[in-house]
């Protein structure tokens, strides 16, 4: 199906806030930033060890778009890190 107004997504890792931003952006306009905490995301997820919150972190810097729809599914984050366990 064509979409007749695509929409881009932008998003990026604020370290001073320490939050994910999300702008949707499309050619007649630009919505209001969408802003995530990681602060409050990570603190509903159960570490196994206090060196897991690495994974998150990186996450949001790395791939803040991806951290973001995570972050918006129920468990999303902490399927995330559980299967960055199992990996590792």
């Amino acid at each position: 199906m064509k979409q007749n107004n695509p929409r881009y997504l932008f998003g990026m890792y604020e370290p001073d806030t320490n939050s994910v931003i999300v702008n949707a952006i499309n050619d007649k306009y630009t919505d209001t930033p969408l802003t995530i905490s990681c602060e409050e995301c990570n603190s509903a997820v159960l570490l196994d060890t206090p060196d897991d919150i690495v994974y998150l972190y990186r996450l949001a810097q790395e791939s803040p778009l991806l951290y973001s729809e995570l972050a918006c599914k129920p468990n999303g984050l902490q399927e995330y890190v559980d299967a960055m366990n199992e990996f590792n």
